[in-house]
């Protein structure tokens, strides 16, 4: 089954776990870019302020989704709540009848609001598992234990 990894990360933390995922599954690997500037603090008061109004935004990525059989989604959390890119993502592509699991990063927020997020913008699919680490988790490089939990669910 061909596997796709697609994340967006503005700090390059949830990209970390992102190719760490792809590397493990042999899988395809496409980064959702947010057209919108997210730099700099008026980036992120922004981004904030976009993400807890459950705004959308324009975005680009390279490859369809939709031509894998299995497709890994990762995000960072924003005030609690789903980034705009990734909430794009998940409405823009048709997910019925499509095999998912969900990853997230944190700065040690409770993940379940969003993995709940993330699941109400995928309605007829399946999700195999979600995954969730903290900032200092990825950065310390302290997460194979749980990401071969993680694995597990998705490959079986």
């Amino acid at each position: 089954m061909r596997t796709l990894v697609a994340y967006y990360s503005r700090t390059g933390t949830t990209k970390i776990l992102a190719e760490a995922l792809a590397k493990a599954l042999e899988a395809d690997i496409d980064e959702i870019i947010d057209q919108k500037s997210r730099r700099g603090k008026l980036g992120y008061m922004r981004a904030a302020r976009d993400a807890k109004g459950e705004k959308l935004t324009e975005i680009k990525v390279n490859r369809n989704p939709e031509d894998y059989g299995l497709v890994l989604i990762g995000t960072p959390i924003w005030w609690g709540s789903l980034t705009p890119a990734v909430r794009t993502y998940l409405k823009q592509f048709s997910w019925k009848d499509r095999t998912l699991a969900f990853f997230i990063t944190s700065g040690g927020e409770d993940r379940t609001l969003v993995f709940e997020q993330m699941q109400e913008l995928v309605e007829g699919s399946q999700v195999l598992g979600t995954f969730g680490l903290t900032t200092e988790q990825v950065k310390a490089g302290d997460f194979e234990a749980q990401l071969t939990d993680f694995l597990q669910k998705v490959k079986s």
